[in-house]
């Protein structure tokens, strides 16, 4: 019987012991310590160049999971037949970061500043058609912003509107004026040729892991060459959402990040614009458009309310910051 993870690992210069199954991917025992195989939705040449990238960080001093090739010298092992890419990569064990504890949130921004820092020092091995992507910050908030229009005036023609469709109308045109605040903000800056990083590209706490008396970043996969404060406002963005917008807490995580990796103005206007976007509410608004309209989850609908009731702390928030620019 075909075994699609055997025909894999048999790509690699190495002994397997045992496979167990994890979340979305298969955790190895082999003769050269513990590896991960997950698939990897990018390109060939992406992957070479994350293989790469990952090397880079490591001899500078930041210690990240290493991208293993295979016997062909390549990073990127694909299944024959369908096509189906993977990548076999060092498995980190460890505790991820406890979004209730402060001290933690404090200790991962900074992980994050110093990985910025050591990213700016090797930014010569970027390739142009990598950089040439960084349109994405604007096209992907103007994406966002259409749908949030598109739903509404949906929302607006259905005759007999559920309780979920209710409560999204009634609130929806204040979080279409930050929405657009927020893409004026963004326009301006994207015209002043903002400075950019290799970017995490989903750094929240589910990729922040404690091991050996020290903080890791893992997961490098959907990593991005965009503005440098991306990482920073998700960061904030997941941190802030699960404390209700606690300006104190968010104020001073942008001040541990300054400490260890200087902001500059035109940096706190990225990570105001940013942030300004009612990014919650367009992921609400986006499961709902690709989700069945006959029933509506209990679970949705609580979801926009917190939301919405968290909306006057986040603008209180970002007024804060506002005065910061």
């Amino acid at each position: 019987m075909y075994n699609q993870t055997d025909a894999i690992l048999s790509q690699y210069e190495i002994e397997v012991n045992e496979v167990v199954k994890g979340r979305g991917s298969y955790i190895c025992s082999t003769n050269q310590g513990m590896k991960v195989l997950l698939p990897f939705s990018g390109s060939k040449e992406k992957g070479e160049f994350l293989r790469t990238y990952l090397n880079l960080l490591q001899e500078n001093g930041f210690i990240v999971e290493q991208i293993m090739a295979n016997a062909k010298g390549e990073a990127i092992t694909e299944e024959e037949g369908t096509g189906e890419r993977f990548l076999l990569k060092d498995y980190f064990p460890g505790i991820e970061l406890n979004t209730g504890q402060i001290t933690e949130m404090e200790e991962a921004v900074a992980l994050l500043a110093n990985y910025h820092k050591v990213s700016q020092m090797v930014q010569n091995c970027v390739p142009e058609r990598m950089k040439e992507s960084i349109g994405n910050v604007i096209d992907s908030r103007q994406r966002h912003y259409r749908e949030l229009v598109k739903v509404k005036n949906y929302i607006k023609n259905r005759k007999k509107k559920n309780e979920f469709e209710q409560i999204y109308m009634k609130h929806f045109l204040p979080m279409l004026v930050t929405a657009e605040a927020s893409m004026k903000e963004l326009e301006k800056i994207s015209q002043k040729n903002p400075k950019c990083d290799i970017c995490h590209g989903e750094f929240n706490q589910h990729n922040v892991i404690y091991r050996e008396n020290k903080w890791y970043m893992v997961n490098f996969e959907n990593f991005m060459y965009s503005w440098s404060v991306m990482d920073l406002a998700n960061f904030l963005r997941k941190m802030l959402e699960k404390t209700s917008w606690d300006t104190a807490l968010g104020m001073r995580l942008i001040e541990v990040y300054d400490k260890h990796y200087s902001l500059s103005k035109e940096d706190m206007c990225q990570l105001y614009g940013l942030l300004l976007f009612p990014e919650k509410f367009w992921k609400i608004t986006n499961h709902y458009i690709n989700s069945r309209k006959a029933w509506i989850s209990g679970r949705d609908i609580d979801k926009l309310k917190k939301v919405i009731e968290q909306e006057q702390a986040r603008l209180n928030f970002m007024e804060n910051l506002f005065k910061k620019l």
